[in-house]
């Protein structure tokens, strides 16, 4: 789903031990204030193991926490573990939880809870589009292909308040992995009991710094603050209220009138506008987000690479950029965003050719297929229910109408649309894709072919997925970069996807809100806010 630094700082380093800063600064007091945020669209679930987007994220990180948490500027910090240290070989982590910590119903929250959070999100029953990027953890990857037990993940709790973690590989991005929402730990004593129906607003119980208060479909998500949450004390906001806000243009009039405090999002033809009648509350920030089209490979008429080629070559994304858009977004020739720290992008090989020429090597290709003016080549491209992502479909089915392709526009709510695209039941469909942490294989892994919830085109390749496999057993951070940059290349040269262009967030932020800061990975936690009305 899914934002000028994107440069992570990585809290903890082999050997390091890491604890709270000495003179953190003071929250800003509790009130009883209420904050309104613009959420772009209904969530289709608020379990941490089982979301799919951005717009779920951000209300399941209020609700959720896990050993690793994002302070406001977006930067790894302590969460429900204070403490936490790697062995030499940077193979092993063991965090310490805080003292006396507890589930906003009072029961015990151990380490045993964190165990069994990362035996679940594995689960292949689950299904989590996330469950890869525990795959650092020993036995993670065997176990959610539902090859090896639960009980053999290299995760223990050698006390009830130690957690340990055996890797098969250094991974010094662990605490930004644990800091996602997917890693939150979740209450096993509630699941057990309740089974899928815990997530309800009367059945929740959670572990972060708010409680599930209602849950009104298409309305509302009200969530209150948590009194039984460990740093209580310095959230401020009583209670925050999401509403799902698909249509960009009606959300800017609810926020203009003063109904949203804050709105994720904003018109793509406005931005420019929007800058200079609202410099303050107009926040553009460059971040870890590469928008793209997936096509179904298993498709015969999408199994060949030479139409999806095409497809590629045919969209002008100098136009997408900087005619359609016009707020900052760049022109995509790679998957893996060109600032990612370390890495050098693998571009495709005709990134360098004018529009012109693209467009006659795309209806070579396309004839070479077979298609022509006598048998045009017909498409579907799929999109969430958003007025600017049918403006963009509208625009690259134009373009692709420049080489004989007859588009079908086939839009529907976002719930659905990602529901579509894990069954396979898509043709060509626009998706983002946000780093959850500045590595390439944040990216990278998403099309690797056992990653089939995220790999949504069932691309598979196994030199491809090989050369992963080099890379991450590599020490040599020059030489493991170049192994991805080799597998992104294969992606590049296939084209199973078709990246599009690099975003930014544009997120509109009230005068009256306080504690907001612009951060690379786009994450604004409620606790750190406060309004003042």
């Amino acid at each position: 789903m899914p934002a000028v630094s994107r440069r992570l700082v990585l809290a903890a380093g082999c050997g390091l031990m890491i604890a709270p800063p000495a003179a953190r600064a003071a929250g800003p007091g509790v009130t009883d204030a209420t904050l309104t945020r613009g959420n772009a669209s209904e969530p289709a679930t608020l379990d941490p193991h089982k979301y799919n987007t951005s717009y779920d994220a951000a209300i399941i990180g209020d609700l959720f926490e896990g050993l690793v948490t994002y302070d406001a500027a977006g930067q790894p910090v302590p969460g429900l573990a204070l403490t936490w240290a790697a062995s030499p070989d940077g193979k092993r982590y063991t965090f310490h939880l805080r003292p006396n910590l507890v589930w906003s119903d009072g029961t015990a929250l151990t380490a045993e809870d964190a165990v069994f959070s990362f035996r679940r999100l594995l689960d292949p029953k689950i299904g989590s589009v996330f469950a890869p990027m525990l795959y650092v953890v020993k036995n993670a990857r065997s176990i959610n292909a539902g090859t090896a037990a639960p009980e053999t993940l290299g995760a223990s709790a050698t006390d009830p308040a130690t957690v340990v973690l055996e890797l098969d590989n250094p991974a010094p991005y662990l605490p930004q992995i644990l800091a996602c929402a997917y890693a939150s730990l979740v209450p096993r004593h509630v699941i057990a009991a309740r089974g899928d129906a815990w997530i309800q607003p009367a059945t929740m119980v959670t572990s972060g710094a708010y409680t599930l208060e209602s849950w009104v479909t298409q309305e509302a998500v009200t969530i209150t603050r948590n009194p039984k949450y460990y740093d209580a004390a310095k959230v401020a906001l009583a209670r925050v209220v999401y509403i799902p806000t698909a249509d960009p243009t009606s959300a800017l009039a609810r926020f203009r009138a003063g109904e949203l405090d804050l709105q994720l999002g904003m018109p793509s033809g406005m931005v420019g506008k929007l800058r200079e009648e609202l410099p303050v509350e107009a926040r553009l920030t460059p971040t870890l987000l590469t928008y793209y089209l997936t096509l179904n490979t298993t498709l015969p008429k999408l199994g060949d690479p030479r139409v999806r080629r095409a497809l590629s070559m045919a969209i002008d994304r100098e136009v997408l950029t900087a005619k359609v858009l016009r707020g900052g977004e760049l022109p995509a020739y790679s998957f893996v965003p060109p600032i990612v720290t370390g890495y050098r992008a693998a571009t495709m090989d005709f990134a360098d050719r004018g529009p012109e020429a693209r467009i006659a090597e795309a209806k070579r290709l396309l004839a070479e297929a077979g298609y022509g003016p006598a048998k045009p080549f017909e498409i579907t491209y799929s999109h969430s229910a958003n007025l600017d992502l049918r403006r963009i479909g509208v625009i690259i089915a134009g373009m692709w109408n420049r080489i004989g392709v007859v588009t079908t526009l086939y839009n529907t709510e976002g719930k659905v649309h990602f529901a579509n695209l894990r069954q396979g039941s898509y043709e060509a469909a626009f998706v983002g894709w946000v780093g959850d942490f500045n590595d390439a294989i944040s990216f990278l892994y998403v099309i690797e072919s056992d990653s089939f919830r995220s790999n949504y085109s069932r691309y598979n390749n196994p030199a491809f997925a090989g050369l992963l496999g080099r890379a991450a057993a590599m020490e040599n951070a020059g030489a493991r970069a170049q192994l991805l940059r080799e597998a992104e290349a294969m992606v590049m040269n296939d084209q199973p996807i078709i990246p599009l262009y690099f975003g930014v967030t544009k997120n509109l932020v009230s005068q009256r809100v306080a504690g907001w800061r612009a951060n690379a990975v786009d994450v604004h936690l409620s606790r750190y806010l406060t309004v003042v009305r």
